[in-house]
């Protein structure tokens, strides 16, 4: 009898409570996993920033595309900038896409509990160092660095370097956009007709053909310009958002590459833990977020072919 209840009284101590028991469908329900694995988080501030963060990317590309013009180079550039500004476009949406869709590294909530082992009171599972509890993911997540509505899912140890990407060329596609719509702005000044010199020579009088003639073409120009006003708007809002955006995320991909390079994380640094974390070659800490290549996967939001998870 003694030995049946020390054995019962452990199973119950490794057990979490029958309160949290019942939790854990409400848990679950915050997400939703199809049986491929896809990870999808279903939040109404991070769906209503995901169709903010389309609507930006997909407009600014359409109004560059339709009425940019790149300051460099013949037509033969023209075509290559283009592609290249396209290409720029895919990409970001490819690592938008990935980072949204990747379980960032999520605790598996089916695993024992070993003796002395941390676990989660909230989602019951498992809780290894440097794991957070995400409250609108509502799953622990390992190496959490935080959770960002922009691509409505947490950034973790798995999904990072999909987060990284998707800085890095939306920076560069709002680089793109401000000197595209910059060049356009200095051709729209440029096509102004400009008023015809006056004679140099005392009470020299100007021909009145060449007068009309201007006259003429300012009024064409300006029958032009009222129907490209709602261009020109398109123009100068892409042109703010693509400035605005484009120090926004300048920013926040060197705050995540100084993270990443001191093995740190966003809530270590909010924490004051950040003096804490294992010193280490800053090239094994990019590796374990980027992978440890071909130097051109890095560049592409594929999956990490050697996961480490801490």
């Amino acid at each position: 009898m003694t030995m049946a209840n020390s054995s019962s009284s452990s199973s119950s101590s490794s057990r979490p409570p029958k309160a949290m028991e019942m939790q854990l469908p409400v848990e679950r329900s915050a997400r939703q996993e199809s049986s491929g694995g896809i990870w999808c988080i279903c939040d109404g501030c991070g769906i209503v920033c995901l169709c903010i963060a389309y609507t930006l990317l997909l407009v600014s590309n359409f109004t560059v595309l339709r009425l940019g013009r790149w300051p460099f180079g013949g037509e033969s550039w023209q075509r290559s900038f283009a592609i290249g500004y396209e290409t720029i476009f895919v990409l970001s949406i490819w690592s938008h896409l990935a980072c949204m869709l990747t379980d960032p590294g999520a605790c598996p909530m089916d695993v024992e509990y070993a003796e002395g082992e941390r676990h989660c009171t909230k989602c019951r599972a498992p809780k290894p160092a440097r794991a957070h509890h995400c409250s609108t993911c509502r799953r622990c997540i390992m190496k959490m660095d935080h959770h960002c509505p922009w691509v409505n899912n947490c950034v973790g140890a798995r999904n990072q370097k999909h987060f990284l990407l998707f800085l890095f060329y939306t920076a560069l596609q709002c680089v793109g956009a401000a000197l595209s719509l910059a060049a356009y702005f200095a051709d729209s000044a440029v096509a102004m007709p400009h008023r015809p010199r006056k004679p140099v020579a005392f009470l020299g009088k100007q021909d009145p053909a060449v007068e009309a003639a201007w006259r003429e073409e300012l009024k064409k120009y300006s029958e032009s310009q009222v129907r490209n006003e709602a261009d020109l708007f398109c123009c100068v809002l892409i042109f703010l958002v693509a400035i605005i955006f484009g120090l926004f995320t300048c920013i926040m991909f060197c705050d995540q590459a100084s993270n990443i390079a001191s093995n740190t994380t966003g809530i270590d640094v909010m924490k004051g833990k950040d003096k804490e974390a294992v010193q280490r070659p800053w090239r094994e800490s990019v590796q374990e977020v980027m992978g440890r290549g071909p130097f051109w996967r890095w560049l592409l939001p594929t999956p990490l072919r050697h996961p480490q998870e801490e």
